[in-house]
């Protein structure tokens, strides 16, 4: 471990890191949940976010002043490393882990300021300066660009005795590239930065989009299905309430019927109508348990027509995104279109000042020659002066 570089905050998570070749999806780095700590190095005073799995460092990310996180659901973040060259994820088990590791983050961030502000402060103003690299990805997707980090070595065995590659505390500049921060390339380096970010925004925006398309068709399939079936249902309920109209009906006519009979002394009418009655009043019954049954399904699906109801103006909401995502995926193209334009122009004025240096050059080394030539004129005419002097002395 770097002298003087403590363990200040400790949590466990599953460690994901962005697929090099897509920039589309994530890649699990650790099988299970690993321990991901905060590492302060107090000489420097710069913040390291490390995690190892077994003797192998997963994650090794100096933050930096502009570093920033991307909260894509309650217990998922992610930030794009440029000194890794990748863009690092992490999924917690509780929401509240997720908090106090973004808290832990947003000090360590505020740190790296306050020392940058103090070494430019200590210097008069001199120290380099941060370029503004925004690091905020989509859900994801994901890009990032800058030199790659080193690995623990295999004869340690804790989080706190680990021999990490030093980070160099004094550069949070980008240094992926390895040019200055002044000159027409420091330019060139943003409006590539800016044209690719732009273009992995504006496909995540697209596959947003895609993806909403399909939610809202889903939700009004679903919508129509359940509307169909309970015009079926109402359909029925009517159906079973006239025919149990039409046997209390039969019922009243049975009633009467018997009463006749009974005053006319009919015994072995009598049995069979009052059988017949005790059968109508059965049927009368069943009828009534399977309306009682019907109306509680009628009740549910006027619930559930209440909740497509509720989704419809869910849906509306949907619209109105898509919408502003196709504003947006515009927007995105226009603004890639002008960076490209701009791009071509900066690169343009580069080489043309190249070919202005190189004219410069061969104009100062011909200079030189025709100085040269002077110069072994001089020294001749010089010498042969001191030679006819000398001979005039004599």
């Amino acid at each position: 471990m770097i002298m003087g570089e403590q363990p200040v905050f400790t949590t466990k998570a599953h460690v994901f890191k962005i697929d090099p070749e897509t920039r589309k999806q994530w890649l699990p780095v650790s099988k299970q949940s690993v321990g991901v700590s905060f590492f302060f190095d107090s000489t420097r005073r710069t913040h390291r976010i490390i995690s190892v799995d077994g003797s192998k460092a997963i994650i090794n990310s100096t933050i930096t002043p502009n570093m920033t996180y991307t909260k894509t659901s309650q217990k998922f973040v992610q930030w794009a490393d440029i000194r890794a060259n990748t863009v690092f994820g992490l999924g917690f088990s509780e929401e509240s882990e997720l908090s106090k590791f973004i808290e832990k983050f947003q000090d360590a961030k505020q740190s790296a300021r306050q020392e940058v502000e103090r070494i430019r402060a200590q210097s008069g103003g001199s120290t380099p300066q941060t370029p503004h690299t925004p690091q905020k990805i989509p859900t994801v997707n994901g890009t990032a660009t800058s030199q790659g980090s080193g690995t623990f070595p295999r004869d340690h065995r804790s989080s706190q005795s680990l021999n990490l590659p030093p980070e160099n505390p004094e550069a949070f500049h980008d240094r992926s590239d390895g040019k200055s921060d002044n000159g027409p390339l420091t330019a060139d380096s943003q409006l590539k930065y800016e044209n690719d970010r732009l273009k992995i925004a504006l496909a995540q925006s697209s596959a947003n989009a895609k993806k909403w398309e399909v939610e809202l068709q889903t939700l009004k399939n679903n919508n129509t299905r359940l509307t169909t079936a309970l015009q079926e249902s109402t359909a029925n309920v009517e159906e079973w309430k006239k025919q149990l109209a039409a046997y209390k009906e039969e019922n009243e006519s049975m009633k009467k019927k018997v009463l006749k009979m009974e005053g006319a002394g009919v015994q072995d009418q009598m049995d069979s109508v009052l059988k017949e009655k005790a059968q109508l009043a059965e049927e009368v019954e069943r009828l009534k348990t399977a309306g009682q049954e019907k109306d509680k399904e009628l009740e549910r699906l006027q619930e559930e027509v209440e909740a497509l109801k509720m989704r419809d103006v869910k849906n509306q909401g949907i619209q109105q995104r898509l919408m502003t995502c196709d504003q947006d995926k515009r927007d995105l193209q226009q603004r890639v279109s002008t960076l490209e334009g701009q791009l071509d122009t900066v690169l343009c004025d580069h080489r043309r000042d190249a070919q202005r240096v190189r004219d410069l050059e061969q104009q100062i080394g011909n200079k030189l020659h025709e100085l040269t030539v002077l110069h072994q004129q001089l020294v001749t005419v010089t010498a042969s002066n001191n030679s006819e002097e000398t001979e005039f002395d004599a």
